[in-house]
């Protein structure tokens, strides 16, 4: 979502003290799981599949969870502040989806560790491309949250458009992120349900852009057909 509002001018009314991050339980333990699938429980070696190439990926996500974790606490928002960031507002239910297809993103550790469906896939080469993937699309979630995070800090009214940053750019960095992501995660562990969801998730993330798409034609009108002639929807100069 790439909106952006003022402070209302005059607002008297009194912020709530900074809380705890809702996600933060959730973005600490899900890497836990994550990291449990891989386990060889029972067998010869339990780090046998606690290669160079899941071993980096789960490092990167060290870092990202370390992250939140030295910064637990967020500024005040609205409930609808709260949807608009997480695209609740162009479509409802889009969050449990979301949470629906991280918890079958867990067979992909599980195919990685465990059932090995096509072993075929396993190319040293191929996976440490995948892990520099993931490392750039890291960093390209984080440009963008730097921009994005500040438009919904604060009970805030009048709504404009983020410009700036990945933004300027394309119009659904954090869409653009995820699907690197996904792509990334099925190169390092070499999945073949990796790539099939791959295919879900970009489903999911373009019917998500189309619904925003609308949603935000509806909030800015002209301001943005215009903001749509200068950017791409996803990929620069292509989409």
């Amino acid at each position: 979502m790439s909106t952006n509002e003022t402070l209302s001018q005059g607002n008297s009314v009194s912020q709530p003290r900074r809380r705890m991050k809702p996600w933060l339980p959730f973005k600490i333990a899900y890497p836990a799981v994550a990291f449990a699938c891989l386990i060889q429980w029972g067998g010869p070696s339990l780090w046998l599949r606690v290669d160079f190439f899941s071993g980096g990926y789960f490092l990167i996500e060290g870092l990202r969870v370390l992250r939140s974790v030295l910064n637990p606490s967020r500024k005040p928002r609205s409930k609808e502040a709260w949807r608009e960031r997480w695209g609740s507002t162009a479509a409802p239910g889009c969050i449990s989806r979301a949470l629906a297809l991280s918890v079958a993103d867990l067979a992909v550790y599980l195919d990685y560790g465990h059932w090995h469906l096509l072993p075929n896939l396993k190319r040293p080469y191929v996976q440490a491309s995948g892990l520099l993937l993931y490392f750039a699309a890291a960093l390209w979630m984080w440009w963008t949250k730097r921009y994005l995070e500040p438009a919904f800090a604060d009970n805030r009214v009048q709504p404009t458009l983020v410009r700036s940053g990945p933004f300027q750019y394309i119009r659904h960095p954090t869409y653009a992120g995820a699907m690197m992501e996904k792509i990334a995660v099925a190169l390092v562990f070499a999945s073949a349900v990796g790539w099939l969801l791959v295919v879900v998730w970009s489903l999911f993330l373009l019917r998500q852009v189309r619904l925003e798409e609308v949603h935000l034609h509806n909030l800015f009108g002209r301001e943005y057909e215009a903001y749509t002639r200068q950017t791409a929807k996803l990929v620069p100069g292509i989409y």
